[in-house]
């Protein structure tokens, strides 16, 4: 499923200024209202992992790339169910790392929540560790610290640190979600960090 902004709004998790358009007049009138830099996300319920099937397109400077991005997409998923088009601000920047929170339930322990590195290399690289929901401020704290990637969200080699603080709290309102809404699944992936930020990017949910 595509991004539910709603459940996100209820549990105050941040995210990117957004709009949905389903036509290219629809498409350049969100690019005009927006702003740019933007990203331009297919909406299909066909397909899970837009990355992989070109569905995704980043860093979009202007009105005359839009108009071209728009009409790749759609040419792209002509043969599947389309719902349209999803067009984000760009999140993140110089520093950012992308991170990934996720839940699911567990026939014994009921809901677990999960920090991991995120992104396309979150299956690979498997960087991640696990709570028993509900998570105290000092449980998400230690989640950060046991990341075989901390040192980046530290600021290894010149890098600003991360807003492990706003990471924390993030945490801790995903760990509400889960108790509180009790999914199958849930993630958050990627999570956008850096020194100012901590941003919902793209989410699924199974229920």
């Amino acid at each position: 499923m595509h991004v539910d902004f709603e459940l996100l709004s209820k549990y105050k998790i941040d995210y990117p200024k957004f709009a949905k358009a389903r036509t290219p007049a629809d498409i350049i009138a969100a690019g005009k209202k927006l702003g740019f830099p933007l990203a331009m996300k297919m909406l299909s319920p066909d397909v899970q992992h837009k990355s992989d099937k070109g569905g995704v397109i980043l860093d979009i400077k202007g009105l005359g790339e839009l108009e071209k991005a728009g009409f790749l997409l759609l040419e792209r998923y002509r043969d599947v169910k389309v719902e349209g088009v999803l067009l984000q601000r760009m999140a993140g920047g110089k520093d950012s790392v992308e991170l990934i929170i996720g839940g699911k339930k567990d026939a014994q322990f009921g809901q677990l929540i999960m920090l991991g590195l995120g992104g396309i290399f979150v299956e690979v690289l498997k960087d991640v560790t696990f709570r028993v929901c509900p998570i105290t401020e000092d449980d998400a704290r230690q989640m950060v610290h046991e990341l075989k990637s901390y040192p980046i969200l530290a600021g290894a080699r010149g890098r600003k640190p991360v807003n492990e603080r706003a990471l924390i709290a993030t945490l801790m309102k995903v760990s509400k979600l889960l108790m509180n809404e009790n999914p199958k699944e849930f993630d958050i992936n990627p999570l956008i960090i850096n020194s100012e930020e901590c941003t919902a990017v793209d989410m699924r949910i199974i229920k």
